[in-house]
């Protein structure tokens, strides 16, 4: 056989990780009583994580919003332990001199009860934000949980490719930091045998799923000259030419900043809430009209 043909066959027998879209399609065939089920599984092995950490720890968290293992439960968690909740902001470090959003995650303080009731502000990534709360870096919380689509059995971990958390965590990572602890949060189907590990991937430390908590011990630094060579935000941008609407979405989801058009925006938001927020709004006008016309009078 020519010694071409040996380099093309071994390209195309070159393992290869399962598409995307067999996991966040299987999870958004879930009913809400499933997932119900599902989180109260998975919550109860929140005992062991808890066992870690410190009092008043950090606790980085994201939205659910596109059939994740629901994060709300985590949320009271932290309310019901005295941890203090956190949610990632994109774009807050604006944009490099090459107009390259800087893909580094903050955090900003949860004080709502329930996530559906934070206010967010829809904006371009990159616009300049509100600093009048001071965002934490990575490196300040203890625990961060993460978002993902699959992750493997030595808790490599894939996202959606838009390589927030892996710019955000690699840094801390490659110098061995034990903070933040990473922890994934998924259904059980989420976890497969093996992934292949991307040269920018940042592995999991642990993982909770219905099933239990497990560690993962083997996360040594693999690859350790391919990491020099390539980082995730090197792939973003030809990666989100390539993804569905849906994927894409999903994406800046994960972000308290939501970079979201109307049509978006009417899928995914919180109908009930929004009757009723404008109700009390109608009701207001309604009576402030009156004191107008008692004012003219």
């Amino acid at each position: 056989m020519h010694p071409k043909s040996k380099n093309i066959e071994s390209k195309q027998s070159k393992p290869s990780n399962p598409p995307r879209r067999q996991f966040t399609r299987q999870r958004r065939n879930l009913t809400d009583g499933e997932r119900r089920q599902y989180v109260r599984m998975a919550s109860l092995h929140l005992i062991k994580l808890q066992q870690c950490l410190p009092p008043h720890a950090r606790i980085g968290l994201y939205y659910d919003g596109f059939g994740e293992l629901p994060t709300q439960p985590l949320l009271d968690w932290c309310q019901r332990l005295g941890y203090l909740p956190y949610l990632p902001v994109v774009g807050s470090l604006g944009r490099d001199d090459k107009g390259n959003v800087d893909k580094r995650l903050r955090f900003v303080p949860i004080y709502h009860s329930k996530l559906v009731n934070l206010p967010t502000r829809i904006h371009s990534l990159g616009m300049k934000q509100n600093h009048s709360r001071r965002l934490l870096w990575a490196r300040e919380l203890d625990v961060i949980i993460c978002p993902l689509v699959a992750v493997d059995l030595n808790g490599n971990r894939m996202g959606m490719g838009g390589g927030f958390y892996d710019t955000t965590l690699g840094k801390s990572y490659q110098v061995g930091s034990k903070k933040p602890l990473k922890i994934g949060w998924c259904y059980d189907f989420q976890v497969v045998e093996h992934l292949e590990r991307q040269p920018w991937d940042v592995p999991l430390d642990g993982l909770i799923t219905p099933s239990g908590l497990r560690w993962f011990s083997n996360n040594a630094k693999a690859n350790d000259s391919a990491e020099e060579k390539a980082s995730s935000a090197d792939t973003v941008d030809t990666y989100l030419q390539t993804l569905g609407n849906d994927d894409a979405r999903e994406i800046l989801y994960y972000s308290q900043e939501q970079s979201f058009g109307s049509d978006e925006l009417a899928s995914v938001i919180n109908e009930e809430r929004l009757n009723k927020l404008l109700a009390q709004s109608d009701e207001f006008l309604d009576s402030l009209s009156g004191e107008i016309g008692d004012f003219d009078e």
